[in-house]
């Protein structure tokens, strides 16, 4: 009980932070809130894990809520290597474009 408390709290805080500090469009908002309150409902109520994980046939609600997180956490990673390849992308035309517009001159001996 008292796990579920602090996890509870840890989650609750968590959304807070998001929801404040960062600035993103609606529907990231919306994917948050309903995230961490998925997130929520299954630490407030954890059997519907195993309701849920039944349903799906997989063992135990943990092994569920297991697999979801890893395909999250791969979805996240494959994200962000996008991401940062478009950055890399950008900043490559950027330097090319100055190193076009302002060539450095050799000095003569």
């Amino acid at each position: 009980m008292t796990f579920q408390f602090m996890f509870a709290g840890l989650t609750i805080v968590c959304l807070f932070y998001f929801l404040i500090v960062t600035k993103n469009a609606a529907y990231q908002r919306i994917f948050v809130m309903s995230f961490f309150g998925t997130g929520l409902l299954f630490i407030c109520n954890p059997e519907m894990t195993n309701a849920l994980a039944h349903f799906f046939a997989i063992g135990r609600g943990v092994d569920l809520i297991f697999y979801v997180s890893t395909l999250f956490l791969f979805f996240i990673c494959f994200n962000l290597y996008l991401r940062f390849k478009a950055y890399d992308k950008k900043l490559t035309q950027i330097t090319r474009m100055l190193a076009l517009s302002n060539p450095i001159r050799g000095e003569k001996e």
